[in-house]
């Protein structure tokens, strides 16, 4: 299905090629020349402009399957991370040597990998351990981390620097930390959604956070989750449910990434 596309662009591209060659021709008969160079307005289309618009078309392909996987296998509130180039190697798609060889890159194999390797629990759990990851790196946890629990939260802190905002007294994240906004939210929310708190996973995936813009000490309110934002942290009061099932989901899911940050 996926392989005939390609053939299908490569008829498209033959076609195209032929019109050309005709064009330059019909040209020729009205404008003969001198037998001099003469200028000419249809310009033949050269192999390696060809063959290089077929290697940039499979290699676009590849990256909208890798997107379908994304967008069907990635668990609930959160998205799966596939590396391009890491599934095709892993999938011994070759598509440079393909088309040098004047073959079709096999993108059907490459789809059937990307179901094997990240469709049902398999993926969700890959999707998940990615989600704990991103929390942990969010919230630099290390395996001798302290975390502050009081009576009421459980508190964990991020490093977020922000910036005044233009014209304003209001402040927001650097576009770094917008960054790291985004993905710690993005771990909290498919948190959230495997934990059950999906109305919390639900506001976190569309709060907006990375580009928001607030006084210092503002607090932003979500079901279970209070964010506190200071100039250069905002700290994250979880409720104790939440706190508690926060913790879980990272023994379960970022054991073995936490313990490896020990080393570092």
């Amino acid at each position: 299905m996926y392989t005939a596309l390609v053939q299908q662009f490569k008829d498209a591209q033959a076609k195209a090629a032929a019109a050309y060659l005709e064009v330059s021709a019909a040209e020729t008969a009205l404008f003969p020349g001198d037998g001099q160079y003469c200028y000419r307005a249809a310009e033949s289309r050269s192999d390696y402009k060809t063959e290089r618009e077929l290697s940039d078309f499979c290699n676009r392909l590849s990256h909208v399957l890798v997107r379908e996987a994304v967008r069907r296998f990635s668990p609930e509130g959160g998205r799966l991370e596939i590396d391009d180039r890491k599934e095709l190697d892993n999938a011994s798609i070759d598509i440079s040597g393909a088309l040098q060889a004047g073959k079709c890159p096999d993108f059907d194999a490459f789809w059937a990998h990307l179901e094997r390797t990240f469709s049902g629990d398999a993926g969700k759990r890959i999707g998940l351990i990615q989600a704990a990851k991103l929390i942990i790196d969010g919230f630099y946890i290390r395996p001798n981390s302290e975390i502050k629990r009081t009576s009421s939260a459980i508190v964990l802190e991020a490093r977020i620097w922000s910036e005044t905002c233009h014209r304003s007294s209001a402040r927001k994240p650097t576009y770094q930390s917008g960054q790291n906004v985004a993905s710690l939210t993005r771990g909290l929310s498919a948190f959230a959604a495997h934990a059950g708190f999906d109305v919390l996973s639900f506001d976190l995936k569309h709060a907006r956070l990375p580009d928001y813009e607030f006084d210092t000490r503002e607090k932003v309110g979500f079901r279970g989750l209070d964010v506190v934002m200071y100039n250069e942290k905002w700290q994250f009061k979880f409720s104790h449910e939440v706190g508690d099932a926060l913790s879980l989901f990272i023994s379960e899911f970022g054991a073995d990434y936490l313990a490896s940050r020990d080393r570092y």
